[in-house]
């Protein structure tokens, strides 16, 4: 199993379908919402299918279609310290 999990830093809140995230205590914040927030919430939650193939399925893309997108943005919360990956 894989996925993602927030850092130890990472402060979250979910507001009218809305997710903001920061690195703790000096921020940024940073605001996720539609596909930006199913990545996150998809990437959060365990599951044995990746992050790519889950959204995929939920937004009715092919998977290679939006795998370097989806990749690309969640290396990008992993380099601001807000997601780690979980090894699997």
């Amino acid at each position: 199993m894989g996925g993602y999990r927030p850092t130890d830093a990472t402060g979250v809140v979910e507001h009218e379908d809305v997710l903001y995230a920061a690195t703790l205590p000096d921020g940024p914040i940073l605001v996720l919402d539609g596909i930006a927030g199913l990545i996150w919430e998809v990437a959060c939650e365990p599951s044995d299918d990746s992050v790519v193939d889950r959204v995929a399925e939920l937004t009715g893309a092919e998977p290679g279609d939006i795998r370097a997108e989806v990749e690309r943005f969640l290396d990008d919360l992993v380099r601001r310290g807000l997601l780690r990956p979980i090894a699997g």
